[in-house]
């Protein structure tokens, strides 16, 4: 159920574009990409960053208008989770760095919520009556 459904579109559209400009800078920086995931020791990294850019432009703009919400934003979950775990390591860093990586770790856990939260609501639901 959704009660008001500009406000739903307006922060779905918000929640998307993190991912469609993220991967438009992958694109855009696709070599530096494939070498910060090698030094993250990810398998096959050019075939990592590949599936990165599709599932973030391709899934951000499919959660930016709208289609396959419910997949598409379970799908973008469970990347994100991945994603978080394979380079946010804030506990095997010290002081700033550490600092540092624990925001960015804290800051991907409140995007899956948000996307778990997306994917929960029924778009075609009427709104209840109080």
């Amino acid at each position: 159920m959704i009660t008001n459904f500009n406000i739903y579109r307006i922060g779905r559209i918000l929640l998307a574009s993190l991912f469609v400009i993220s991967g438009i800078f992958k694109i855009m920086g696709f070599a530096g990409t494939v070498a910060y995931f090698t030094g993250l020791g990810l398998p096959m990294p050019t075939v990592a960053v590949l599936v990165t850019i599709l599932v973030e432009v391709g899934g951000g703009l499919l959660l930016m208008t709208g289609r396959g919400v419910k997949p598409v934003a379970l799908i973008i979950a469970l990347f994100t989770v991945g994603a978080t775990i394979s380079a946010h390591h804030f506990w095997n860093l010290d002081g700033a760095a550490a600092q540092a990586q624990l925001t960015h770790f804290l800051k991907n856990v409140s995007i899956i919520g948000a996307l778990l939260l997306v994917s929960s609501i029924d778009q075609e639901a009427a709104p209840e009556r109080r």
